[in-house]
């Protein structure tokens, strides 16, 4: 239904000590719902921050509070409570989270009735649709002008090559061009692509989730300098100094480097490995601190629009009509470790220096193919922009 969701399950000891850790999920929800955020609260009861919240029960609300606070003992790990929690639900309930108007509403899975209104589309059903429209209300609002522009038809490319398809869309929807990482449209990004090229069906290309280049080690230009090889790219007159090949964490590419998924320094890097050596821990070049990536990637597609083109060429000249939207929301940050292990995700290069020693970089590029987004967002809502 397109709201965001954490589950707690309090734990026999926690249910009776009125106490429960908030899991990585719950912390991410808090914040990113702009609740609460952990990382800025000083330890200790007298920094306790008490919130508004409702417990829902098959046909009706009950408001209570929830304390969100870190104590003074055991690192100071987050801790919340639902005050009155013992009355709504049992030890071992599997408790859902969702946060709106600023309050964070409490619905037991567990309890057969509340199950049983979410199934028969009755009390509860009804409080997540109107939460989740409530949060669609932007969505909506985009989508309409996105019909809009479907129904002007192809729409003449305002730039040349890969970068049209997406320049032409922001134009039409009245957005200035920038160099901000920030979501495009009042928090929603927009992603566009080809699917149709001149009358026939694309072959399916990766899509870029993000550019992030390493905050460690060597830089984008010294990794071209030192590992860079002199190549005449194709349909060009003299060689340059290139770097332009993918990442992956299984093999080393062309270039001899690859990535190197470190769990334990919850590090992402990048090695030389020439030999091709398996199980063995290289130096890395460079390096990622996965908490930058994934707060990158929470940021960039909280809110998502891929939307799908078709293109034609006329007297040399490119032309978009936009016919079809994936909408997702919310990406699960904690599988980008196991999708970059699995090469799910890559990251390509593309850097080059000329002779005349002028560098241009079009940043690291972390991809995924359209077809596996889903294990990273959920299945997308689908919209076709002919359609009323």
């Amino acid at each position: 239904m397109g709201v965001p969701v954490a589950f707690l399950v309090p734990t026999p000891t926690g249910y009776g000590k009125s106490i429960m850790d908030a899991t990585i999920p719950v912390r991410h929800l808090l914040e990113s719902e702009q609740i609460h955020d952990y990382n800025k609260q000083k330890q200790g009861r007298e920094n306790k921050i008490v919130r508004s919240a409702f417990f829902v029960e098959a046909d009706r609300m009950e408001k209570t509070l929830v304390s969100l606070y870190r104590p003074n003992t055991k690192m100071g790990d987050p801790r919340i409570w639902f005050y009155n929690l013992t009355g709504y639900c049992s030890p071992c309930n599997l408790l859902a989270l969702v946060v709106a108007n600023g309050a964070i509403y409490v619905i037991n899975l567990s309890n057969p009735k509340i199950a049983a209104s979410i199934a028969t589309k009755g009390f509860v059903y009804e409080l997540v649709r109107n939460i989740a429209d409530g949060k669609n209300r932007v969505a909506y609002e985009l989508l309409v002008k996105l019909r809009e522009i479907h129904r002007q038809g192809f729409l003449p490319s305002i730039t040349t090559g890969d970068p049209g398809v997406g320049d032409t869309l922001e134009n039409a929807l009245g957005i200035q061009r920038n160099n901000s990482k920030n979501p495009d449209y009042k928090g929603i990004e927009l992603k566009s692509s080809r699917i149709i090229k001149s009358g026939r069906m694309k072959k399916a290309t990766r899509i870029t989730l993000f550019a992030k280049t390493p905050e460690f080690g060597c830089s984008y230009k010294e990794l071209l300098e030192k590992f860079g090889k002199w190549q005449r790219p194709r349909q060009k007159d003299e060689e340059r100094l290139q770097l332009y090949e993918t990442l992956r964490a299984s093999r080393p590419n062309a270039y001899d480097l690859q990535l190197d998924v470190d769990e334990i320094k919850d590090m992402l890097g990048i090695v030389h490995n020439p030999a091709n050596l398996k199980n063995k821990k290289l130096p890395h070049l460079s390096d990622w601190a996965f908490e930058t990536l994934r707060s990158t990637l929470k940021l960039k597609h909280r809110e998502t629009f891929w939307v799908k083109a078709e293109s034609k060429f006329e007297n040399g000249k490119e032309y978009f009509r936009y016919n079809q939207v994936l909408h997702t929301r919310t990406p699960n940050i904690g599988l980008l470790i196991p999708l970059i292990s699995k090469d799910i995700i890559t990251v390509d290069l593309a850097i080059h220096k000329k002779k005349n020693g002028q560098v241009r970089d079009h940043g690291m590029l972390f991809k995924i193919f359209m077809k596996d987004l889903n294990l990273l967002t959920g299945v997308p809502t689908e919209y076709d922009l002919s359609g009323d």
